[in-house]
């Protein structure tokens, strides 16, 4: 930990001064932005425009935000500013202020040393007047006819920088400073309608710390205890949407360390940096060498205090040296007090040569570069005149004496470590790598190895925000590992892995089936799956959020409620009218609010009142929002998405065959109708042909027994002539044998005509057609990609799921081996004591805003339209969890 006799600055009020900031942003009448920075050390006073420009639309994005989606003005947030307890003057709190008075919006980030210094009530007026000076300003530009882009915006620039410095001074002498009894609302003046408990950790990986929000535990709505018509014209002003409520329970609290880091990179003394270069650039000089190894380190150890103790005592004769150059009097240019100083350098005896005339050397070049920047175009000045810029930059100097030492051995021991566990962990990485593995294993491995990369680096950061000292690397190595294996065991793999990481695996899936050889087209079935993909991805970043922050927006359900209160309407007639209405929505967002709607009024209780219906729409839209954008819940959509085109193509093929089914009875009569004609016909037919048969029959045999009788006639006819004959003749003979004879046979009758009576069949039984059968429905082209599509998520997902546990179980084993293996490649390691060190410097002691880790206090907002709505944001910290409750003075 730093001595307390340490020198942190060059006195109270520079500390308070450096521990303080004003970042200004202001969007114009015209919308163009106009900043300015000041305080927290010269870099950031140098680069003003750049750190408030980087500023601003973090500050501007939350203020859009809240007005675009609940049109309501944020007037402040506050920021209490966590620091390992120690010496050093940090700022306590970040503040945000601001408003918009005469088209001008305006919007101040302030550092304050102490909590309390600023009121943001108090701030906020002050805010209110300076958007009006602007507006005036802008109005004076316009009105005067200069350019407003090359002429106008300077101006106004330079009017913002001279009105930020007011501020500045005016927070400095506590022109804003507030008291309990001051704050205009407080908790007990609200009334909460929204209690969200967020899972949260303070994140060590980014620099500076700050706190991350890992989810949404719970999201309660609450109805204070009023009467219902006035519960229902409080919806009209409570805050509703999803995208107010995540910038308020995740924006927010995230956005203090970004702040936080952007003023960070410019928060420092340019007088610090460059002593910190020269001296380290001389250290190298003293070593011989900017690269040493671990093993180097003990025998350089003897060498690195020597140069330390030469550093101080060089430090404390250069001051005498400045001080009496201060007393002579001198009047002279800059480049004279240069060659005075370094003349006096040369003949001291103590640093006229060896290491202590390099190190005097370099830092009287950084103190004189100081001057040059405080005394541009300056001519003769008398010595007297530089006391402050010289006695400040010695005291930074003697500041980076005192601190140096320990430092050089915290970066050692700790970079030492670092690099001995990257080496070991780049080392699994390119052993794993090297084999064949699948795009979804490597999804996973990525994932795990940034995670297992970030937590390594926040064990470090940890370790040094809370001040821990080491002399051994291993020490360190160990408790990084302890820290490292608990962490891992909090890994949840699924708060690393969204829908755009399993359609990512399925787009590459795709386009690696689907491409054309030796090209980088797909072919139009790919094309067909990546659109289908990316409309899926599109529903999740897009269309979900407008539908939800559309249903609850303010003049929807404003208007909703007035409709309601006039003509006695209910909630589910009006949100369904409302979405039918919706302007030039396409089709997949009317689909997905009808859906919602739908969903909503089979859960409704008719016997809710007005408020309690109000608030279960509220419930139920959020409840959707929060399942919808999940890996599985989008996988689940597809699914849906996919199971309804079959299910409609189902319903389509049984409508089809039930149709058919009906024609099919239809002609089965016909065909029975047909049927008993051609059997009528055929039956009588087949009689007439039958008797037609019998009577050929007959006939022949008539024919024959005619034949047979015309013998018989023709006989006997010959047989009497014989008779006749014998009877004449004299001389007697035998007489004939005497033939009898039958009767003559009968003819047959021959059949009536069959024509008449199958005329009178086929009158009977006209032949009838049978009804055609429709053709059979054909799915939708679009029907297979959907199937496809669904089967090849849900493939990725079950093989994400399934793989886990494996990928677990490989970086389980690591983690325990990084320390055996890092502890190994210790003795390749090289460790640079030049820019690297620099650097380090940078980040440990010069830019001190780092050591800080903000979290969210309290936050008020004001409804433009209402003069004294006001809206109360508190946060209460617990372990690992924040409680955010929204309320608001409109039933006060």
């Amino acid at each position: 930990m730093s001595d307390r006799r340490d020198a942190q600055a060059p006195s109270t009020v520079e500390a308070i001064r450096m521990a303080s900031a004003s970042v200004l942003g202001t969007s114009t009448g015209l919308g163009y932005p106009v900043g300015s920075a000041i305080g927290a050390g010269t870099m950031l006073e140098q680069h003003s425009e750049s750190v408030s420009m980087n500023i601003v639309p973090l500050i501007f994005n939350i203020r859009d935000t809240l007005m675009s989606s609940e049109g309501l003005e944020l007037l402040s947030i506050e920021y209490d500013l966590d620091r390992t307890p120690g010496p050093e003057v940090l700022p306590e709190q970040l503040v945000i202020a601001g408003g918009v008075e005469g088209g001008v919006g305006s919007h101040v980030c302030v550092l304050s040393w102490e909590k309390g210094v600023v009121d943001p009530f108090k701030i906020n007026d002050y805010m209110k007047v300076l958007s009006k000076k602007i507006a005036d300003i802008e109005s004076a530009v316009i009105n005067n006819q200069l350019n407003y882009e090359f002429e106008g915006l300077p101006v106004m620039s330079n009017f913002a920088h001279r009105l930020n410095s007011v501020l500045f001074v005016d927070m400095l002498d506590r022109r804003f400073q507030g008291s309990w009894d001051s704050l205009q609302v407080k908790p007990d003046h609200v009334d909460i309608d929204l209690i969200a408990k967020m899972a949260v950790t303070d994140d060590f990986t980014l620099q500076p710390p700050g706190l991350r929000v890992v989810g949404r535990k719970t999201l309660e709505f609450k109805l204070p205890n009023e009467p219902d018509e006035r519960l229902v014209a409080h919806f009209k002003r409570r805050i509703l949407t999803p995208s107010a409520i995540e910038t308020l329970t995740k924006v927010v609290p995230e956005t203090g360390q970004a702040l936080l880091q952007e003023l960070n990179y410019y928060a420092y003394a340019t007088e610090e940096s460059e002593i910190v270069d020269g001296v380290v650039s001389a250290l190298g000089s003293f070593l011989g060498q900017t690269m040493v190894s671990l093993a180097d380190i003990d025998s350089l150890k003897p060498r690195i205090n020597e140069f330390v103790k030469i550093l101080e005592e060089t430090v404390n004769e250069l001051e005498h040296i400045v001080e009496n150059h201060l007393g002579s009097g001198k009047s002279l240019t800059i480049d004279n007090h240069r060659s005075e100083l370094i003349s006096a350098v040369s003949s001291h005896s103590e640093l006229s040569s060896g290491i202590k005339n390099t190190l005097a050397m370099g830092i009287v070049e950084r103190l004189m570069n100081s001057v040059s920047r405080e005394f541009s175009g300056h001519g003769e000045i008398r010595a007297w005149e530089l006391k402050g810029t010289l006695r400040y930059a010695i005291a930074y100097a003697k500041r980076v004496s005192q601190y140096f030492s320990r430092e050089l051995n915290q970066y050692l021991v700790t970079n030492a470590a670092k690099k001995a566990f990257f080496t070991a962990l780049q080392d699994f990485k390119n052993e794993t790598v090297g084999g064949d593995i699948s795009s979804t294993d490597m999804t996973l491995f990525d994932l795990f190895y940034a995670e297992v990369q970030a937590q390594l680096n926040a064990a470090f950061a940890k370790e040094a925000f809370e001040g821990s000292e080491y002399r051994d690397f291993k020490q360190l190595m160990d408790v990084v590992t302890r820290q490292l294996i608990e962490s891992f065991k909090t890994i949840d793999i699924w708060e690393l892995i969204g829908f755009e990481k399993v359609a990512e695996i399925a787009g590459s899936e795709i386009r690696q089936k689907y491409s054309i050889p030796e090209s980088e087209e797909l072919t139009e079935h790919g094309k067909a799956l990546i659109v289908l993909l990316d409309n899926f991805q599109e529903l999740v970043a897009d269309v979900i959020p407008d539908v939800a922050d559309t249903l609850l927006s303010k003049p929807l359900i404003r208007r909703i409620i007035d409709k309601m209160l006039s003509e006695q309407t209910s909630l589910i007639p009006e949100l369904e009218a409302a979405v039918e209405g919706a302007g030039e929505r396409p089709d997949e967002w009317k689909k997905e609010a009808m859906a919602w709607v739908a969903s909503f009024k089979s859960g409704l209780n008719e016997s809710m009142t007005s408020s309690q219906a109000l608030l279960a729409l509220l419930n139920s839209i959020h409840e959707i929002v929060g399942e919808t954008v999940t890996p599985s819940a989008m996988v689940d959509r597809a699914k849906f998405e996919a199971d309804q085109r079959e299910q409609m193509f189902l319903a389509k093929v049984q409508e089809w065959e039930e149709v058919c089914r009906v024609l099919e009875g239809e002609n089965e009569a016909i065909r029975a109708h047909n049927a008993k004609r051609e059997e009528l016909l055929t039956e009588k037919t087949q009689q007439y042909e039958a008797k037609m048969r019998e009577y050929e029959t007959a006939l022949r045999d008539y024919m024959e027994k005619l034949e047979k009788y015309k013998a018989e006639q023709a006989e006997l006819a010959a047989q009497a002539a014989q008779a006749a004959e014998v009877a004449e003749s004299p001389i007697p003979s035998t007489p004939p044998p005497v033939v009898t004879s039958s009767p003559p046979p009968v003819e047959p009758s021959k059949p009536s005509p069959i024509d008449a009576e199958l005329a009178e069949i086929r009158a009977q039984y006209p032949v009838k057609e049978e009804k055609p059968l429709p053709p059979k429905p054909e799915p939708d082209p679009s029907l297979k990609f959907f199937v496809e599509l669904r089967d090849l998520l849900q493939g990725r997902l079950d093989q994400l799921r399934e793989r886990e546990k494996d990928m677990e179980t490989t970086f389980a084993r690591r983690v325990l081996r990084l320390q055996a293996e890092g502890i190994g490649a210790a003795s390749m390691i090289g460790l640079d004591i030049g820019d690297e060190f620099v650097e380090y410097l940078m980040g440990s002691k010069v830019r001190s805003l780092g050591k800080l880790l903000p979290r969210v206090a309290r936050m008020y907002l004001r409804d433009p339209q209402e003069e004294g709505l006001l809206y109360l944001v508190t946060f209460e910290h617990h372990a690992g969890e924040l409680t955010v409750s929204v309320g608001n003075t409109y039933l006060r």
